[in-house]
């Protein structure tokens, strides 16, 4: 060996053995990014279990017909008196007009017209077909006749429905 290179080094390191006892025992460092991380999976965490725990609770409200009241957007309930007698009866109404300016072919909807509602006068039709921009063709029409006219499929036809209000003790109606 070499008598050169057998240098002794000494260093002298004090803080190798220093020992610091903390209160919590909990040495926990965090940098931005990961306690940034930590808390939006915390939040995230909390709102889950939220959201399940509310997808999985049964519904305690029955079943009523709501369709009916989501769907019209003019719809009133009827009232009644301690009897059960109507006050006021709430009765719904169909009107079919036509918009000339959307009639595509005007012998073909007159003839299907003519199907469905055989007892009009269609010369009169015609000549509102020439005249107006919108015209009723019928008030008041029965839930058969509406569906068949909407099976038709014409955009020219528009249906409008109106809520009627009735007092049977007064006779007298309210639109």
């Amino acid at each position: 060996m070499n008598k050169k290179n057998s240098q002794i080094y000494l260093e002298d390191e004090q803080n190798d053995f220093f020992y610091e006892k903390n209160k919590s025992n909990i040495n926990i460092t965090f940098n931005r990014i990961s306690f940034i991380f930590f808390i939006f999976s915390i939040i995230f965490l909390i709102y889950s279990i939220h959201l399940i725990h509310l997808g999985s609770r049964k519904s305690n409200t029955e079943k009523i017909n709501i369709s009916r009241t989501l769907t019209d957007k003019l719809y009133r309930a009827d009232i009644v008196d301690r009897n059960n007698r109507y006050l006021v009866k709430t009765v719904s109404s169909i009107d079919i007009g036509i918009s000339t300016k959307k009639v595509i072919d005007q012998k073909k909807l007159i003839l299907n017209l003519k199907y469905i509602f055989p007892n009009k006068d269609y010369s009169i039709i015609e000549s509102k077909l020439k005249n107006k921009n919108f015209f009723y063709f019928e008030k008041k029409i029965s839930e058969d006749n509406y569906e068949k006219i909407m099976k038709l499929g014409d955009k020219s036809i528009q249906a409008e429905e109106k809520l009627t209000r009735i007092y049977p003790e007064k006779n007298y109606l309210v639109i």
